[in-house]
């Protein structure tokens, strides 16, 4: 008895606690606890992720597929507002290797950027606003701002695609009547300036080419790629001929006023966009010098 006694006494006990559970299994089930929030974490944080990445691939291609389906439905030439939305806000896409059309871009003073979501566009517009920036182009025809104030009734809007395109789409409706032609719309859709239009056609003629498929297009020149011979004889008619108003029919007078108007508003905002740049421009290069 005394034998036992002295060996129970010389063997440590592990202490209980009031539940009757001993210390161990307290640190096992506090372990299970921790990896079962790590767990709850980790599959949040990549539900996050997930969304943010579907959210991206669901508006990969809204811009060119809103472009074709309003481009149809307002019945402008085939494939112009996805040629142009590419030309305004296209970016490589870097699994396919492919120019797309991005519907959160924002661009200012020339410096473009693409933004990840809706939300982070919006926020960068309104930080440009703050810093006393008016002059941006946004969504996927790069609708500017400043020029173009009661486009969109928010920025939320202006950065939906239909929503964006179908103005860009009323835009160059307007100025084929004003300039006469889809080549000269097209033209003024950037600028009134003839060396910066011509350069700009070309590249929305490239884009055309690259969207549509055409492999014929270089040895048979479509509505789109001829906008560079087109804009040059337009040209040459304007200098020589005088004012359509004159040269009128007394019943289509007032039409033909009406047309030199739009010309000469779109000509002057083109050129008040053109200023705008050059503005911006000489001041980026004064300050990298005064640098």
């Amino acid at each position: 008895m005394l034998a036992k006694e002295s060996a129970a006494a010389g063997t440590p006990r592990r202490p209980r606690n009031p539940n009757g559970t001993d210390g161990t299994d307290r640190m096992t089930r506090s372990a299970a606890r921790r990896t079962a929030r790590l767990a709850t974490t980790l599959a949040a944080t990549l539900f996050v992720w997930c969304a943010s990445g579907l959210e991206v691939l669901a508006w990969e291609g809204t811009c060119i597929e809103t472009a074709a389906r309003v481009n149809d439905r307002e019945g402008l030439p085939p494939y112009m507002l996805g040629s142009i939305a590419i030309t305004e806000s296209g970016r490589l896409d870097p699994s396919s290797k492919a120019k797309v059309a991005w519907p959160w871009t924002v661009t200012s003073g020339g410096d473009g950027q693409y933004l990840p979501s809706k939300a982070a566009a919006i926020a960068e517009v309104k930080r440009l606003k703050a810093a006393g920036v008016t002059n941006i182009d946004v969504g996927c025809m790069q609708i500017n701002l400043k020029y173009h104030p009661d486009a969109f009734a928010s920025l939320e809007a202006a950065f939906d695609p239909e929503t964006n395109v179908r103005y860009a789409a009323q835009f160059l409706k307007d100025l084929r009547a004003a300039q006469g032609s889809w080549a000269e719309a097209v033209r003024h859709y950037h600028s009134a300036n003839d060396d910066r239009s011509l350069a700009y056609a070309k590249r929305v003629a490239k884009n055309y080419h690259d969207l549509s498929g055409d492999a014929e297009a270089k040895p048979r020149p479509t509505q789109l790629a001829q906008m560079a011979q087109v804009a040059q004889r337009t040209n040459a008619k304007r200098m020589s001929a005088p004012s359509a108003v004159r040269e009128a029919p007394p019943m289509q007078a007032a039409v033909a006023e009406d047309l030199e108007k739009k010309r000469a508003a779109a000509r002057a905002e083109a050129e008040g966009w053109r200023r705008a740049k050059l503005e911006a421009y000489l001041a980026r290069k004064a300050g990298k010098v005064d640098g």
